[in-house]
């Protein structure tokens, strides 16, 4: 119930504020007055050409008279949010606008959240697959309110034409995309609650320290208008639990109120904007962290989880993204068949694995200790690693294929067949490692609970289910080592062995190219073109290394070679941008569908859940391109024609969530689920607030169970 007092207090704020209004413009305004619009709008779209059944980003660019402002999705305690209605093309999908971190904007006694100069709120456009227009008009028409001592609600008619083709170009204005993001407030995975005496509300936020003499100024902006005291001053202070800022309740507060919202910290050279969901004390879980996962609901033990990480170790040497390497591991295991060291190169193989489980888990915890929003299989969300990784699988295949020889080193990969020498160990050692490099971002069925449920332990415990999880994967091949029999039924060594290991050239090959197509989805079609051109380079580098030469004087030009296109290969890989943070709608490469049938989605965003959730059930796809898993379910259960029209029967919405790139909200919504990596597949039920988890491994028929059930 609103109080009178708060009443009385609110109407002598707003005469006020027309006092102090009408006294400025008396004395002299500091803002354009000059004749015309203050504020125009216009649209900039992240393609050059979109694709039928394509999402793409478009950026809604506000520029501001000097001295003159707009506001925010929460205004403030005066002002409106610019509202805008788009016309497009039936079928055409337009999503939320996600809106960057505003400022704090005095205005006599009141205070107003919003922009100066210049804004850009990012937002997806979806066309569906039967879009037949070689164009794509993109219209909205509605109003700004722009503000300086006085307000005028501009009336902004804003169109964009978009060229549509058989696929999508990307990279256009590449600049005003990178701004946009960094405006963007990140999702923060961080404990937060609040109490309140009186008038007065304490925010806990668990966010880490900040020396204070880095700090500028530290603000809150909720989402729900008036329910914080907007002018009143915001204390801050630190300690062991992290940031404590003091507020006030509004003119609209109620015992209980949800005041997530936007905090912004300015350090001295620094601003870093966050989502905080902040409700009070003793209510509902206020976070998405590991801690309030379904792993932790289902009361899950360590020795359950440990079960489920061997098993899901077992599983993964059944997905296709880790093949290529185990069957290099077979052919070595062949070319030793009835040498006494058959058993040290099975422990040392899964020494390499089990050591590269525990090594990425460590790096895993360390960077979200640290604050990171990242998940299982980050590192093949770094185009860097991505790069790399196909050079190397380039380079394996040319060594296969008898292009050039190194012996039993790594490269090698254990493929020598003495037996003897460490090297050949170390290669056993370095197929592991490989193995579990390339297998780690496929999550099969066990593994994923098993990983959640180890990311919400103390760090021995964690490392312990990871450890297990590497024994499960090393299991098979080390068991093998240990079986007389059928080591016994193996081929013996011989001419169709050099047969075989160059036709095992040709997986390491079609790796190389899946590796590369991943790289252009994170980078685009520019960073491809350049490490393609690197692996061509490192390809004439070996080539000039297996060739004889005799003389010193051409040795030397050779080595010259060699390291000069190696060295531009490494500067193609150095140059590549890094992958992009997304708190937006979508990335770029969201709109791949490995699929016969490219499925029209709503690009994944929590905006985007909570507005289709009002119009009925909600079936969630988290993916990756990086995923075999996630691209096998996409084929076998995702891309059907009996999936689309259940979707149709059911009024079910199809939302995607791509985490190819690094993206904080989809890692957020990962854990709150209990997972630490995709694929993950939900479906909300009308009415219910929490979604039922499918399977891992998907068929057609299990989807279209859970969607019939509906």
């Amino acid at each position: 119930m609103i109080s009178r007092m708060n009443l009385i207090s609110r109407s002598l704020a707003l005469l006020a504020a027309l006092l102090f209004a009408q006294s400025t413009l008396a004395a002299g305004a500091d803002f354009d007055d000059s004749p015309g619009p203050k504020v125009s709008a216009a649209f900039i779209s992240s393609v050059t050409q979109a694709a039928p059944g394509s999402s793409f980003e478009v950026l809604l660019e506000q520029t501001i008279a000097y001295g003159w402002h707009t506001y925010w999705i929460n205004p403030g305690d005066s002002g409106a949010t610019p509202e805008l209605t788009f016309d497009v093309p039936e079928g055409v999908v337009v999503g939320e606008f996600a809106w960057p971190y505003p400022e704090r904007i005095a205005y006599g006694p009141l205070m107003n959240y919003g922009y100066h100069d210049r804004v850009l709120s990012p937002f997806t456009v979806t066309i569906p697959q039967d879009f037949d227009g070689d164009s794509l008009a993109l219209k909205a028409t509605g109003r700004i309110l722009v503000c300086a001592d006085i307000c005028i609600p501009e009336q902004v008619e804003v169109a964009l034409s978009i060229p549509v083709g058989a696929t999508q170009i990307e990279g256009a204005n590449p600049a005003d995309f990178t701004q946009a993001r960094a405006m963007l407030p990140q999702p923060a995975a961080v404990p937060a609650s609040y109490t309140v005496e009186g008038e007065a509300i304490t925010a806990n936020i668990g966010i880490p320290y900040i020396a204070s003499n880095r700090l500028a100024a530290v603000e809150y902006f909720p989402y729900k208008f008036e329910s914080i005291d907007n002018p009143a001053e915001q204390a801050f202070s630190f300690d062991e639990s992290g940031l404590k800022i003091s507020l006030r309740t509004g003119f609209d507060y109620s015992p209980g109120a949800d005041l997530s919202g936007v905090l912004v910290v300015r350090e001295d050279e620094l601003t870093s904007a966050y989502e905080i969901t902040l409700r009070e004390e003793g209510a509902a879980p206020v976070t998405t962290s590991p801690t309030t996962t379904a792993a932790a609901d289902e009361d899950m033990s360590l020795a359950l989880a440990a079960l489920f990480a061997f098993l899901g170790g077992l599983i993964l040497n059944l997905m296709p993204c880790v093949f290529p390497v185990l069957s290099i591991k077979i052919l070595s295991l062949v070319e030793g068949v009835g040498e006494g060291s058959v058993r040290l190169h099975g422990w040392v193989y899964s020494a390499g694995v089990v050591f590269s489980f525990v090594a990425i888990a460590a790096v895993l915890i360390g960077l979200q200790a640290s604050g990171e929003a990242i998940g299982w299989g980050f590192q093949l969300q770094s185009p860097w690693v991505v790069a790399l990784l196909a050079y190397l699988f380039v380079l394996i295949g040319l060594n296969l294929a008898g292009v050039f020889e190194i012996g039993t080193s790594f490269m090698a990969l254990g493929s020598a067949g003495d037996g003897q020498s460490s090297s050949s160990l170390g290669s056993s050692f370095g197929t592991g490692v490989l193995a579990t490099t390339v297998a780690a971002p496929c999550t099969a069925p066990f593994m994923g609970a098993a990983i959640g449920f180890a990311l919400t332990q103390p760090a021995i415990a964690a490392l312990a289910v990871f450890a297990v999880l590497g024994a499960g994967m090393a299991a098979p091949y080390l068991l093998l080592t240990y079986s007389p029999a059928l080591l016994n039924k193996m081929p013996r060594p011989g001419a169709w062995m050099e047969t075989l290991k160059q036709f095992l050239a040709f997986p390491m090959f079609a790796s190389a190219i899946w590796l590369v197509w991943v790289l252009g989805i994170q980078v685009g079609p520019t960073g491809m073109m350049q490490v393609l051109a690197g692996a061509l380079l490192l390809s004439l580098a070996v080539w000039l290394l297996a060739r004889r030469i005799r003389s010193t004087a051409g040795s030397v030009a050779r080595y010259a070679a060699v390291l000069g296109l190696a060295g531009v290969a490494g500067y193609a890989v150095a140059v590549q941008e890094a992958p992009t943070v997304r708190t937006s709608d979508i990335d770029a490469a969201s709109s791949e569908v490995a699929g016969p049938i490219d499925m029209a989605y709503t690009p994944y965003s929590a905006s985007a859940l909570a507005a289709a959730r009002t119009n009925g059930p909600v079936f969630v796809n988290f993916t990756a391109a990086w995923c075999i898993t996630c691209k096998v379910n996409e084929l076998n259960a995702l891309s059907s024609e009996a999936f689309r029209d259940a979707l149709a029967a059911k009024n079910v919405t199809y939302l995607k969530g791509d985490w190819t790139s690094e993206d904080p909200v989809i890692t957020a919504a990962l854990e709150d689920y209990g997972r630490s990596g995709v694929p993950l597949y939900l479906l909300y039920r009308e009415g219910e607030d929490r979604a039922e988890v499918l399977p891992q491994i998907l068929t057609e028929a299990i989807v279209l169970d859970a969607i019939g059930s509906l």
